[in-house]
């Protein structure tokens, strides 16, 4: 995987060029607040024939920082670029406004919960604007973050889970921690049910 800040135009296609002469499995566009900077940078991405992912900034009402809501940004971005992306994320947001995002109305359908694979989660539930106006890090504790970010991957199926803003060692461990309780509660609950098979 190779990741950069999105730089639409020329720029994005020479970096996105740059990127995909080099080994990587995949390339990543992070933070996306608009899509009309998507659909740049998934044209650049698209024209280096690697595999890519788009991942997005979200507002808990469901839409991107532009007020673009995720379900239309990812049939638009789908129908306009070819190959379309392999999937989306969504990064840089608490994971409380990523969940109501998710299961906002406005977002309610397959095409959400069939592309959105993973979450980036930062560990402030503030704003962007908020944040940009704060002169301190907002940091959560990180049994609290694994514990809700696991909660979602629970609930929704997220493939790909992580950290951004405000997350360090400790906030992965804790997620990491998290996923193999859930794993193993999985894992006995599967054992039960073939016993009561057999």
């Amino acid at each position: 995987m190779s990741r950069w800040s999105s730089t639409p135009g020329r720029q994005g296609s020479w970096q996105a060029g740059k990127l995909a002469g080099t080994e990587v499995d995949f390339l990543l566009a992070a933070t996306l607040p608009a899509i009309s900077e998507a659909i740049g940078l998934a044209m650049a991405l698209a024209a280096t024939a690697k595999p890519y992912v788009l991942s997005f900034v979200v507002r808990p009402e469901g839409t991107l920082l532009d007020g673009t809501s995720l379900k239309s940004a990812i049939a638009t971005i789908d129908a306009a670029v070819t190959p379309g992306p392999l999937a989306y994320l969504i990064n840089c947001t608490h994971v409380s406004f990523a969940a109501s995002a998710l299961m906002h109305e406005t977002n309610s359908s397959t095409l959400v919960r069939q592309r959105i694979i993973g979450l980036l989660a930062n560990t402030a539930a503030l704003s962007p604007e908020e944040l940009n106006d704060n002169s301190s890090l907002v940091e959560e504790d990180p049994e609290i973050f694994g514990q809700s970010v696991a909660a979602l991957h629970r609930e929704l199926g997220l493939k790909i889970l992580g950290g951004c803003c405000g997350t360090d060692d400790r906030h992965i461990r804790a997620l990491a921690a998290q996923l193999a309780i859930q794993a193993r509660q999985t894992n006995s609950a599967n054992a039960e049910d073939i016993e009561n098979i057999e």
